[in-house]
């Protein structure tokens, strides 16, 4: 069977807006608008603020080119179901010519990122902190597309530890484009994960202007962000590092649906993926 090339697909939905809008707008409209849905799966004093901004953003566009922006996503969603073990947006960006080299902005290779993963693993002691508080933590402070912590959530998921609910992810970034970018991947790839946007030098998180985004499994964890420490607990108060339990206290099969065709699987390894139903 060939391997489908989703990049090409993707730039094909894009070229039908060339002689409409720049492309550098379309990109960050399908940002906004792909953070911006899978934000609001999770009930909160945001949803109607992000709901508006979603419809702004889409209203701005014909009718015919609204239909692209899902499929542009799905896209995403394949791409990274087929092969998680990518930055798919952060080498997409490049594919599209859309880096800010005046900005000095060039995203480190992904096989790089694995490569500095694996030496961080190398007896630091992760066995231990696991022991001691249930999780590790992981902090990018100039994230980008998110192609580090991508790396780090495989190479740990292959040291036998499930990144879904024992490590949590912290992001930031001064570049708005590129938080997005880390956001919308670490959400499809089921990290517990705060995104922030903001100067890591002058106003690293948790920052008052800091603009932050938390992924669905930060919430489904029962993570909670505490000044002095990060960690987990349970309605009633309690700390945890159980992650999801269902009522018999198992992980079971989960499925939330996010759109028309997508839904949230577990996987017989135990990781969940975002998955899209293929059109019969």
């Amino acid at each position: 069977m060939e391997k489908k090339d989703y990049k090409k697909e993707f730039c094909t939905l894009m070229d039908k807006f060339a002689f409409r809008y720049s492309r550098w707008q379309v990109w960050n409209d399908f940002l906004s608008l792909s953070a911006l849905s899978l934000a609001n799966v999770m009930p909160g004093p945001e949803n109607d603020e992000r709901e508006k901004r979603y419809l702004s953003i889409m209203n701005s566009y014909q009718k015919e080119d609204q239909e692209a922006f899902p499929k542009m996503l799905g896209l995403v969603v394949l791409a990274l179901e087929e092969n998680p073990e990518q930055d798919f947006l952060g080498s997409l960006y490049h594919y599209l010519n859309l880096q800010q080299e005046q900005k000095g902005q060039f995203f480190t290779p992904y096989h790089i990122c694995h490569f500095m993963s694996e030496l961080q693993f190398a007896g630091d002691g992760k066995e231990t902190q696991m022991e001691e508080k249930g999780y590790i933590s992981v902090n990018d402070p100039a994230c980008g597309a998110g192609a580090m912590l991508i790396a780090f959530a495989n190479v740990a998921k292959k040291h036998g530890i499930n990144y879904q609910k024992q490590v949590l992810f912290i992001a930031q970034d001064i570049d708005r484009t590129a938080a997005m970018m880390c956001y919308i991947q670490l959400s499809l790839l089921g990290c517990p994960a705060i995104v922030a946007v903001g100067d890591s030098l002058a106003k690293p998180f948790p920052h008052p202007d800091n603009e932050v985004w938390c992924t669905l499994f930060y919430h489904l964890n029962q993570w909670r962000f505490m000044p002095g420490k990060a960690g987990r607990e349970t309605a009633d108060g309690r700390e945890t590092a159980d992650g999801i339990e269902t009522t018999g206290g198992s992980m079971e099969r989960t499925m939330i649906r996010l759109s028309g065709n997508m839904e949230l699987l577990e996987g017989a390894d135990g990781q969940l993926m975002l998955c899209m139903e293929q059109a019969s």
